[in-house]
This record gives C-alpha cells, sequence and structure tokens, in this order.
C-alpha cells in the first residue's frame, strides 16, 4: 500500500481529532496506490472507543465520483490499542478485497484478508514524499 507523507499525516490528525473515539473513512486509489482519503462520520450505534462503521453515504458519494474499482480500502484508529485487527474488526469483513488500515496516535499498519484462512495479513506500507 502506497501513501504519500501528507496522507499519513492526515490520518494520525484523523486519530487524534477523534481520540477517544475511533476515526474512519475510505482510501481510493489504483494499484495499491492511494490518491485520495474520504473521511467518514463514525455512525457505529455501540461504544465509539472501540467500535466503528463508515457513514454508508461517504461510500455512496465516492462510488458516484470515481467509480467502485477506484475504491482501495478502508481505515479506522485504535485509539487506545494496537493497529492490528481485533476480533471485531474480523467479523465486520464484508469485501475481503478491500484493503484494511488500522492506525493508533503513533503507528499505521495495512492489511489484506485472507479468506481460506479467515484472518488478515499485514502488507508492507510504502510512503512517498510526494504523490
Amino acid at each position: 500500500m502506497i501513501f504519500t507523507q501528507d496522507h499519513i499525516d492526515q490520518l494520525f490528525e484523523q486519530a487524534r481529532n477523534a481520540y477517544p473515539e475511533e476515526c474512519c473513512g475510505l482510501l481510493s486509489g489504483a494499484h495499491d496506490q492511494v490518491r485520495d482519503i474520504h473521511p467518514a462520520t463514525n455512525v457505529s450505534a455501540g461504544d465509539k472507543t472501540k467500535t466503528f462503521e463508515i457513514d454508508a453515504k461517504v461510500r455512496f458519494d465516492l462510488i458516484a465520483q470515481t467509480g467502485e474499482r477506484n475504491v482501495l480500502g478502508l481505515y479506522h484508529s485504535h485509539p487506545t490499542g494496537s493497529p492490528y485487527p481485533s476480533e471485531t474488526d474480523k467479523s465486520m469483513v464484508y469485501e475481503p478485497e478491500l484493503i484494511w488500515v488500522i492506525l493508533t496516535l503513533k503507528e499505521i499498519k495495512a492489511f489484506r484478508f485472507i479468506v481460506a484462512k479467515q484472518d488478515f495479513e499485514e502488507i508492507p506500507i510504502q510512503v512517498n514524499l510526494k504523490a
């Protein structure tokens, strides 16, 4: 997964601003290259410090603007946890083709869901200084 430094800075800023709740949103681009970050309101009906749900309007608007194939993945924060998928995250995988990016206030990781294993596998993050 390839980000610019600006993208990484934006994600950490969102995590700090949402704290103690989880931030969330979508990533668009092509071929594992993130072009844009699309912040979403965490509309979870549960404890937003431990769960997230991306506002569906953000997804619908993104698909209308860029097409479904340009949705690379989603992101959310674990404000007081680790940047690794939780059991709750595993239970929320409805689109296994999407990349999951999970961040804390200091770390960021990316994962693919492997259907055959029913588990996430970490993938590398590359940060380019410019787009």
